[in-house]
């Protein structure tokens, strides 16, 4: 059975023309045949779209891989550890003005050039190993164990790498003097005038490292040096105290030409400069004073030796004191009864070291103590 295109009934399947209205059934288009659908196995679409995928982790890939390759380069050549050697190198190698662009301060007031940091450029030379110390401390904790310099983060490189500098903590030690108008030194500058015979004068912000105070422009003298460069000294105390002689002027600091050799590493000093024993010991013409007469540094060694008994106390003795060298103060003990002398002895203070003169030998030779 098939049906008529023109009226739509039944007619036998091999009828010429159609049985109800007599159309040509000739004329009908062909009925379509259904196209055969062809199933493969291959899929092109989604092996496509898996190459797609694969390319695209390859690449991402090789970005991460060059990234971690570029931190690891910019580490070494200019990262943490880098910039920390970097800053402590100026240090060692007396680099000024290359550390002061390296350096913030805790306070606005201090400039910080290469002028200002030479103090701790001194300290450094007589203690290489505070810098080794700073390294170390920096790149492991970011602070020096004596809390003076931090690491501090003061821009980006690219958008992307710290830079860092250090933050120094400024010094505020305390003056006090009893010369009326004289001038205050700290090292070659003039920090101010004391206005009386009782004056104090709070200094700073100073940079840290190594200071000579002292006392100019006046006919008393009085000098002390002082390392400020732990969180502790930042108000350390400085007495520059001018002391009246028994002949009733001011003692002065005499100064000699021998000298003293300093080992940088605070190992053995040993004074190679040899003296006629009679000549050095002669002090017929010098004033002796007793222990409470002694500034700061001399009566220094003179506790290290009653501690450590070479002396059973030191109201036994009389002294004279000079400066043998800038920072190295020379004190001779005489017995107090007798007047004979006891012992000539040195105080380096930049290495705080005391040493003994020899006369067998001539030299001056480091003391032993229980530091």
């Amino acid at each position: 059975m098939k049906t008529c295109p023109n009226c739509h009934q039944k007619v036998a399947a091999d009828s010429m023309f159609c049985e109800h209205c007599g159309f040509d059934l000739s004329q009908a288009p062909a009925k379509p045949q259904r196209r055969q659908r062809h199933h493969t196995s291959s899929k092109p679409g989604k092996r496509s779209k898996w190459l797609s995928r694969g390319v695209w982790c390859v690449l991402a890939v090789a970005a991460i891989a060059v990234i971690v390759l570029g931190f690891s380069f910019y580490n070494k050549q200019a990262g943490k550890e880098k910039q920390i050697a970097t800053i402590t190198d100026y240090i060692t190698d007396n680099q000024s003005d290359d550390l002061a662009q390296r350096l913030v301060s805790d306070n606005p007031n201090l400039k910080i050039t290469g002028n200002t940091v030479q103090p701790l450029l001194t300290y450094a030379r007589s203690h290489p190993n505070y810098v080794k110390t700073m390294k170390t401390d920096l790149q492991t904790k970011g602070e020096t164990r004596d809390h003076t310099f931090s690491l501090v983060t003061t821009g980006h490189s690219l958008l992307v790498f710290p830079i860092y500098k250090l933050r120094v903590t400024t010094m505020h030690p305390v003056l006090t003097t009893n010369v009326a108008n004289a001038t205050l030194m700290a090292n070659s500058h003039a920090l101010t005038t004391s206005k009386n015979d009782h004056y104090t004068f709070k200094a700073g912000p100073l940079f840290p490292g190594h200071y000579t105070f002292k006392l100019s422009g006046s006919r008393s003298h009085a000098k002390v040096s002082a390392n400020l460069i732990a969180s502790n000294d930042v108000a350390k105390h400085v007495d520059l105290i001018a002391q009246a002689s028994r002949k009733g002027h001011d003692t002065t600091n005499a100064n000699d030409d021998e000298a003293t050799v300093r080992d940088a590493t605070n190992g053995q000093v040993t004074d190679n400069t040899t003296h006629d024993d009679d000549d050095y010991d002669d002090d017929s013409d010098n004033d002796y004073d007793s222990y409470d007469d002694l500034s700061t540094n001399a009566q220094i060694a003179v506790d290290e030796l009653n501690d450590n008994d070479y002396i059973d106390s030191e109201d036994d003795y009389t002294y004279t004191e000079s400066e043998a060298h800038p920072d190295v103060t020379e004190v001779k003990l005489y017995d107090a009864d007798t007047g004979d002398h006891y012992g000539t002895y040195r105080y380096d203070d930049i290495h705080d070291i005391l040493s003994e003169y020899n006369s067998d030998s001539g030299k001056f030779e480091t003391v032993d103590t229980d530091d």
